[in-house]
């Protein structure tokens, strides 16, 4: 019987009709309702005939607005390509729960399913008793090549490569690379050949446009560039991802000390090195973890975000120190006071704008270490010239509303000084942080602003007092 006819015994439309709907007229909350229809009616069958008309990588979307239990139950009717298609394309917060419910004997088959890295993920999920179980159902050539990837740690370049990197001698003919392109595993990397000697010692490279243009008999040899860019199997995926992107590659042959080709880094893995590096700074200028993702315990998201809360907290201490020092000294505090949240808003959104552009230019390497301080002069000058401005109509504003022209004086230069200095915490904060080997995305956090807060207030009471009690 075909699927079609499945379908119509089961309840889901046809191939075409569900495409279409697909197409034109299913939103994801749509897809999402019929699903959880079928995961209601417990009916098995039409789930998984439902689920085969979904191509892989749109479940793998889906999976994150579905409870865990939902989520296994897809995966545990997928066939096993499918379901190595989802686990993979997840993210790996969701990745990590349901590779722990997969029993080993069917994690294995998945595994097998996959090319060599992206069974390793899989794999590397689970702790040294349940992955023993799992190698004990896989076979012992595959066993040996996952084990040798999972020494690697898993955000460098030999934890992400792919171990079938295609190398062919410099004596071999063009008519050989080619017979070996057709003779290569489904999904081994065929961006390009790389050329190797007799010890596996990575010498050159061969693009497939200069094999498709060169004669049939020509070697290798004669055709291969010898201007390799590679990556060591220690280099950070971060750092992988960054020659990919300057010099414009495909993928990048990854070596080991000894200069022996181990694999590839494909396009597509940097990718999702990108996309995770991504997440983990955003998370990070957030105070928190992308570890709380996926969790659904108020506790354990609890436990990332407070320690910061509590640092800031701290800091706040800083804050209500500084105001209650001027309410004993400075006898025009209450007016002074009306200004302190434009002060902390305009000196945090300041110190905001310098730590974006500075941890942007260190993520993108066009800040070297070298212009660090022309970079904070430049920061700190944009920023005492918008100071001037902004003190200026700050003054006008309080000499029209408070009558007061002490105040209305005192203000422009606290509030030229405030943001200044804000500025110069912004732009030296992330590049301290770098040198020190720190991400500098953490200098965008909760902890920079809180210290950036008790800074303007001290400043803007310190030079507002000097100057009243100057004038006066």
């Amino acid at each position: 019987m075909t699927l079609e006819g499945i379908g119509e015994i089961v309840g889901v439309p046809p191939v075409s009709s569900w495409s279409c709907h697909m197409a034109e007229e299913h939103t994801k909350t749509d897809f999402v309702d019929e699903l959880r229809t079928l995961l209601s009616d417990g009916n098995e069958e039409a789930l998984q005939v439902f689920l085969r008309l979904v191509r892989p990588e749109d479940i793998a979307e889906y999976l994150d607005v579905l409870s865990i239990d939902d989520r296994q139950r897809i995966v545990g009717v997928l066939d096993v390509n499918a379901a190595g298609t989802v686990l993979t394309d997840t993210t790996s917060q969701i990745r990590s729960r349901l590779v722990g419910e997969i029993g080993p004997q069917r994690l294995a088959r998945i595994a097998e399913a996959l090319p060599p890295d992206e069974a390793a993920d899989l794999i590397g999920e689970l702790d040294a008793g349940e992955t023993e179980e799992v190698f004990h159902h896989i076979s012992s050539a595959e066993e040996e090549v996952l084990r040798h990837l999972l020494t690697y740690p898993e955000d460098t370049a030999g934890g992400i490569m792919h171990p079938d990197a295609i190398a062919l001698k410099a004596d071999d003919t063009v008519d050989d690379a080619i017979l070996r392109l057709r003779t290569a595993e489904d999904g081994a990397p065929t961006a390009a050949l790389y050329v190797v000697d007799e010890n596996r010692r990575l010498i050159g490279y061969v693009r497939l446009r200069s094999m498709v243009t060169a004669r049939p008999a020509a070697s290798l040899g004669d055709i291969m560039s010898t201007d390799v860019i590679s990556a060591t199997v220690d280099t950070d995926q971060e750092e992988v991802a960054d020659l990919v992107d300057k010099f414009n590659l495909m993928a990048i042959p990854v070596v080991d000390a000894g200069n022996r080709l181990m694999g590839v880094v494909t396009i597509d893995d940097i990718f999702q090195v990108l996309e995770e590096e991504v997440t983990e700074d955003i998370y990070k200028m957030a105070g928190s973890s992308a570890e709380e993702e996926e969790s659904e315990s108020i506790l354990h998201v609890a436990r990332y975000r407070l320690p910061w809360l509590l640092v800031c907290l701290g800091g706040t201490q800083l804050s209500s120190f500084v105001l209650m020092f001027a309410s004993r000294e400075v006898g025009l505090y209450g007016q002074m006071s009306v200004f302190t949240a434009a002060i902390m808003a305009m000196a945090g959104n300041t110190s905001l704008q310098s730590s974006t552009t500075t941890v942007r230019r260190l993520a993108l390497d066009t800040l070297p270490r070298s212009r660090f301080p022309r970079h904070v002069l430049r920061e700190v000058a944009v920023a005492l010239l918008m100071g001037i401005i902004c003190g200026a109509v700050a003054s006008a504003l309080a000499l029209l509303f408070h009558h007061n022209p002490l105040i209305g004086i005192a203000l422009g230069p606290a509030m030229a000084i405030g943001m200044s200095a804000a500025s110069l915490l912004g732009a030296a904060m992330p590049m301290v942080l770098d040198i020190v080997g720190v991400d500098p995305a953490v200098a965008s956090g909760p902890l920079v602003s809180t210290i950036n807060d008790s800074l303007a207030l001290a400043i803007y009471f310190s030079v507002a007092t000097g100057m009243l009690l100057f004038l006066s």
